[in-house]
């Protein structure tokens, strides 16, 4: 059997590694994507507040809050909100503020 070279993977490594499950609670983590005008969030509990210069979302550890010109839901579903409009930052407040 030939011996690999240090720091290469085999084939065989490399498959198992490439499919191997995510970690326990990785699906259920929040996700904020953005592109261009668009921004989807994934994994809020709940809309705190809404209007065209601010969205805030409660989260399982915290709120998230996107401020912007313009912004409207462009869709919502249980756990996931499509936001179109012209973001101008984001913050997240990791204690939820309580």
């Amino acid at each position: 059997m030939k011996k690999q070279r240090s720091g290469r993977l085999s084939l065989r490594e490399w498959l198992w590694r490439m499919f191997r499950q995510p970690p326990r609670g990785f699906y259920g983590q929040p996700s904020v994507y953005r592109s261009g005008d668009r921004m989807e969030i994934e994994q809020f509990r709940r809309i705190l507040t809404y209007d065209e210069e601010k969205l805030c979302l409660e989260f399982r550890r915290g709120r998230f809050t996107v401020y912007g010109d313009e912004l409207h839901i462009e869709t919502l579903a249980a756990h996931r909100i499509t936001l179109r409009g012209r973001v101008l930052r984001t913050e997240f407040d990791g204690d939820g503020g309580h």
